[in-house]
């Protein structure tokens, strides 16, 4: 499928299997509505945004660095391991205690090594600390201290070409749930704008009636004539928008153009972006051409639809380094 979906990225649409576009057609109508069924042509209307999408799906997946082999002694001997936890403990916590991780290996008794995305957030923090120019020690220099923190695991696979294989399934679905958040955010501006309208009506209504008043002198009026002006011009905009809006949501068509919408530009919705950062051992981001004891760390900086962005890298982990965490409540862990 990653070859098939290469091809598309050098314009040869045609080999993309029918059968992966009609799966990504299936999870988009019935993630999002599946009255979407009844709209006319719905598949070939859905065909090229799905085309689109699939394709930049594969290369975004291919943007995800990794997979680094995790462990307590990688922590000791790898520092983009070590740049990314607070100590091997929190390693073995992690993964250990990961309800997907246990039940991947529980479900597969003949994989010994898990392949998952392991995402966080990057933190950055001025500070002040001793810093080294030549033989010379300087004190209090301002520093950046890098901290990744909120760790949390993905989907597991036993072996990468499965995994950024589900990663582009996984897309595919975040995009249809986007879509269906788009779909709900207009209804719910809907309503929005129908109270508005109402609220609007009803200044409208009071202002002019006092300025229509015989008791009220002549420079209210005029004051009143202008916020009735404005007044209009409010009222109208309303009007436009719940046209708008209320047309575009009328019938299955509006709904299903949003949906193409979304498939159509999938880059406003899903950013893979290469990231870097070189840091020492005490995490303290560097000069990677001055720096004596840095490290390049790699990740990507990944958003998902409105969703604040993390940080991500594939990682793997063997069945052997798992320990036993008896009596473990799953309901608790990520």
């Amino acid at each position: 499928m990653l070859r098939r979906f290469l091809d598309k990225l050098l314009g040869r649409y045609e080999r993309l299997d029918e059968k992966d576009i009609e799966r990504a057609i299936d999870i988009i109508v019935n993630e999002t509505d599946p009255r979407l069924r009844m709209v006319r042509a719905y598949k070939r209307k859905l065909r090229k945004p799905v085309i689109r999408s699939l394709a930049y799906i594969n290369n975004l997946v291919t943007r995800i660095p990794g997979p680094f082999e995790i462990n307590r002694r990688a922590f000791g001997a790898d520092p983009q391991i070590n740049a990314l936890f607070g100590s091997a403990d929190d390693i073995e916590t992690l993964f250990s205690r990961s309800k997907p991780v246990r039940q991947f290996f529980k479900d597969s008794p003949g994989s010994d090594r898990v392949y998952l995305p392991l995402a966080m957030r990057r933190m950055e923090k001025k500070v002040f600390g001793a810093s080294f120019s030549g033989d010379i020690i300087r004190k209090d220099v301002a520093q950046t201290a890098v901290n990744f923190s909120d760790h949390w695991l993905g989907i597991c696979a036993a072996s990468e070409t499965e995994l950024r294989h589900m990663l582009i399934w996984r897309g595919i679905y975040n995009l249809a749930i986007t879509a269906l958040e788009n779909i709900s955010s207009l209804q719910a501006s809907t309503d929005t704008l129908r109270k508005q309208r109402t609220l609007l009506k009803i200044k409208h209504r009071n202002l002019q009636a006092r300025h229509l008043g015989l008791d009220v002198p002549e420079e209210t009026q005029a004051d009143n004539a202008v916020d009735l002006q404005a007044l209009d011009l409010r009222l109208e905009e309303t009007e436009r928008k719940l046209a708008d809006v209320s047309t575009t949501l009328a019938t299955l068509d509006g709904h299903l153009g949003q949906v193409c919408n979304v498939f159509n530009h999938p880059s406003r919705y899903l950013r893979v972006k290469p990231d870097a950062v070189h840091v020492n051992r005490m995490g303290i981001k560097s000069d990677s051409t001055a720096s004596r004891d840095g490290a390049r760390i790699v990740t990507a900086a990944i958003t998902i639809g409105n969703n604040p962005q993390f940080e991500g890298i594939l990682v793997s982990f063997q069945r052997a380094d798992m320990t036993e965490t008896p009596g473990l409540n799953f309901k608790a862990v990520r």
